[in-house]
């Protein structure tokens, strides 16, 4: 974490207490959480993505919360897709504790802990880069209490071939993420081809693109808090996993893997 790392810290109320992170992005969030109610947050650039780092940053962002870790009650993650070795060694790190502490564990796709921040859409496009002029990308809907439903697989993908996809859905369309707003540009240009409307929103407007629009909603980075409620939603429906079974979102092979793969045997 950096100096401009920052702690939010609020008053205490009921509710399960949650400790939950993400490190899935480029801006590592940590949060400790009671119910709805946030008891401290820790944000930054992703300096560091190794488990002792996570630790520390955990302990700190505990502390401030005033919390000690045996008090958790569930523990919390973004599941990918996003960075490799901040998925690996954050998932590692959760993984670790909920064994330790025999604590109920919940994993999020990152994809949705975004769509969670652009309620409500009924068509919403979730773009997250993924390097190499790439993006991670779904198609979902989400309801106003923050209910995100799959409307299409994760996929791996460029901006371009992604925009043409959008195109043929038709009708209006909202857009969110880090990765909409690096290639808007693209998706704007796309707009005006087409004979498309485009507008920018915020999330506390929270309105739905009109027939034949397409909307850009402009997103805090900090998932954590996403991640906070969809994980206690999905915890109270019955959907708490073990350690052993959680598992990351990837989408596509790492480097690594792909490298491995390259130099096998034809």
């Amino acid at each position: 974490m950096t100096e401009r790392d920052v702690f939010e810290e609020r008053s205490v109320h009921g509710g399960t207490l949650m400790l939950c992170l993400d490190t899935a992005t480029e801006k590592r969030s940590i949060a400790v959480v009671r119910g709805s109610t946030l008891l401290a947050l820790r944000a930054g650039e992703l300096r560091e993505a190794g488990a002792s780092s996570i630790l520390r940053d955990l302990d700190e962002t505990l502390h401030a919360a005033g919390v000690g870790l045996r008090e958790i009650e569930l523990l919390a993650a973004c599941t990918g897709p996003g960075s490799f070795t901040g998925l690996r060694s954050g998932l590692a790190t959760v993984k670790a504790l909920a064994a330790s502490l025999r604590k109920p564990l919940v994993g999020v796709p990152t994809l949705h802990a975004i769509a969670y921040e652009a309620r409500p859409a009924g068509r919403l496009v979730v773009m997250l880069p993924a390097g190499r002029g790439e993006v991670f990308a779904q198609l979902l809907r989400v309801g106003e209490e923050g209910f995100v439903e799959e409307l299409g697989e994760a996929i791996h993908v460029s901006p371009s071939k992604l925009v043409e996809s959008a195109l043929n859905l038709g009708g209006g369309l909202k857009w969110a993420g880090s990765g909409a707003a690096k290639y808007l540009e693209q998706i704007v240009e796309a707009t005006r081809a087409a004979g498309l409307s485009f507008a920018l929103t915020s999330n506390e407007e929270g309105r739905e693109p009109l027939e034949g629009e397409w909307l850009f909603e402009q997103t805090t980075d900090v998932l954590v808090q996403g991640v906070a409620a969809l994980a206690l939603s999905s915890w109270r429906a019955g959907a708490a996993t073990s350690a052993e079974l959680l598992r990351a979102i990837y989408v596509r092979p790492s480097d690594a893997e792909l490298n491995e793969r390259c130099h096998e045997p034809g």
